[in-house]
């Protein structure tokens, strides 16, 4: 059986653990994950059903809680992940500041790394052993380019607020290299720094919100931030339209949700209610953990169902795990996930279209 370490311990403790007893040692193969809690429970929940499957090669597991986001804390983590004797692969990280500043230890060590979610498209030239569960922002930017165009008259007034990392700057790229000069005209272009906006950040925000009267709002940020400005918004501009990118969709699984929130859209990877796959998946999950998946929750579960079909299939390093990623869909047919079939492009990530989504908590059902 796999030692499936609690989610909840300090990432110290948990390589603590595994070192300890007969884990980690000559010969143990060591399966990483690195994220949030609802993360690593979806890679403890794949953890389960591949036993329960019957599968013969079954990894120890060792999961790192990180409550960060930014790149720092992440780097720590990844260190310690790799110092491990018996690591050839990792899941993870949080988010794409995350997973692209480890994906150069993962790289340098040959550990195989699948990020759930990272979109930044700098993320393409991290190295041969960094795939990712979704497409770049090239991709997402046609797609919120196009809500935008399909929402706003083309002279509409636009404000483009966006976070000032990876993530932020390189969605932000592609959004304004496909909208059209006959498109909605972005008026503002702000960045803001995660994690560092004070009462005086937000107050200035707004005055030039209001100041340049407009229309409409594009939000490449993460929760937090918008949770503190969403108010603010509603006392300035009413129900201004509100349109995100995918990591607003961590909104919606919030229970404690501010009623500002009301209206806003956002871009998600999966629609959860698509498919009979899906929603056991989202059953199962509810069932063991008492909280709800979304789709990180699912590609974090199908992201550590490839590396255990790669165990299966004989595959012992991170080379070996590397080269059964890259033959799915070629010599191998993809892999058959809760989120559909599974293969790799030439740029070690999986092609997705996009589903918009509207919070709709306090004025009726989730569509």
């Amino acid at each position: 059986m796999p030692r499936l370490v609690s989610a909840l311990l300090s990432p110290i403790l948990l390589l603590a653990a595994c070192a300890g007893g007969d884990g980690g040692g000559q010969g143990t193969l060591i399966l990483g994950g690195a994220g949030p809690e609802s993360f690593l429970q979806a890679m403890e929940l794949a953890l389960e059903d591949h036993i329960a499957r019957g599968g013969v090669v079954i990894p120890e597991a060792l999961l790192a809680h990180e409550v960060s986001s930014l790149a720092g804390p992440a780097l720590e983590v990844a260190e310690e992940l790799v110092s491990t004797p018996g690591l050839e692969a990792v899941v993870g990280h949080a988010n794409s500041v995350a997973s692209v500043a480890t994906s150069q230890i993962y790289n340098r060590a040959e550990v195989l790394q699948i990020a759930p979610t990272s979109t930044a498209p700098i993320f393409a030239e991290a190295g041969p052993f960094s795939f990712r569960m979704v497409p770049s922002d090239a991709s997402q930017g046609r797609f919120l380019a196009q809500m935008l165009m399909d929402e706003f008259d083309p002279d509409a007034a636009i404000a483009l607020l966006y976070v000032n990392d990876d993530y932020g700057r390189g969605l932000r790229r592609s959004v304004l290299d496909q909208l059209p000069p006959e498109g909605p005209t972005v008026k503002l272009d702000l960045p803001h720094t995660e994690g560092e906006l004070t009462l005086v950040d937000t107050e200035h925000t707004l005055h030039a919100l209001a100041g340049e009267e407009v229309e409409g709002i594009l939000w490449l940020g993460r929760v937090p931030a918008l949770d503190l400005l969403l108010p603010g918004i509603r006392r300035e501009l009413g129900q201004v339209l509100v349109i995100g990118g995918d990591a607003l969709s961590r909104a919606d699984l919030k229970t404690e949700l501010d009623s500002s929130w009301e209206g806003v859209r956002y871009t998600e990877f999966l629609d959860m209610d698509g498919s009979s796959e899906l929603q056991d998946f989202a059953q199962r999950f509810l069932d063991r953990t008492g909280g709800r998946a979304g789709a990180p929750e699912a590609l974090s579960y199908d992201a550590t169902m490839l590396i255990l079909a790669a165990l299966e299939a004989g595959a012992r390093t991170g080379e070996e795990i590397r080269q059964y990623l890259v033959e799915l869909g070629r010599e191998r047919p993809p892999h058959q996930g809760v989120t559909g079939p599974i293969a790799f492009t030439q740029n070690r990530e999986v092609t997705r279209g996009f589903v918009a989504r509207e919070i709709r908590r306090f004025s009726g059902a989730h569509p």
